[in-house]
């Protein structure tokens, strides 16, 4: 079922282009970046004198790492029901299951985490492209398959043992 339409008044039909400088749009892009918001709502918030609040750094580097081990485990998905092969599921509720449970609230891997986001999210949009394609009915070749579960291992590789350690509390020495 479709959603009723929105009343014209209500609906953002109308466009402002602005320019800026490179830094400017920077800065914006950052602000928005900590307050958790896409970009052209925190700028629309902005525009009308409201300024968002930005959102604790461990919020928003545990909301990155579960959009981004949730949207994998979803292409995983589609990759089983369109190749009908239950190793893509077991690596969905791996990546979406198993291991968000072991990292989120590991406040001692945020570090960890924050620097592997980007990795994470370039190793997503591989076993994206590969849904993609297979939910467009192009043919699979054991070597796509075998070279986007290499890369995912290789990013996912790092995120697994540290989930295996126990946690740090704050009065532990990484001292041996």
């Amino acid at each position: 079922m479709a959603r009723p339409p929105l009343d014209p008044q209500k609906r953002r039909s109308e466009y402002l282009r602005i320019r800026l400088t490179p830094s400017e749009m920077e800065t914006l892009k950052s602000q928005a970046a900590e307050a958790g918001m896409p970009f052209t709502s925190f700028a629309r918030e902005v525009l009308f004198g409201r300024k968002p609040k930005a959102k604790p750094a461990r919020d928003r580097i545990f909301n990155d790492l579960l959009y981004e081990l949730t949207s994998i485990a979803t292409n995983f998905t589609q990759l089983e029901a369109a190749l009908e092969d239950e190793n893509f599921g077991k690596w969905a509720r791996y990546v979406g299951g198993e291991l968000v449970e072991r990292l989120m609230d590991r406040d001692d891997l945020i570090p960890l985490i924050e620097e592997m986001m980007e990795q994470l999210n370039n190793a997503g949009h591989v076993v994206n492209a590969l849904a993609r394609s297979a939910n467009v009915g192009k043919e699979i070749k054991d070597a796509e398959v075998k070279e986007t579960i290499g890369i995912l291992q290789e990013v996912l590789e790092p995120l697994h043992k540290a989930a295996e350690r126990p946690p740090k509390t704050p009065g532990d020495s990484d001292e041996v």
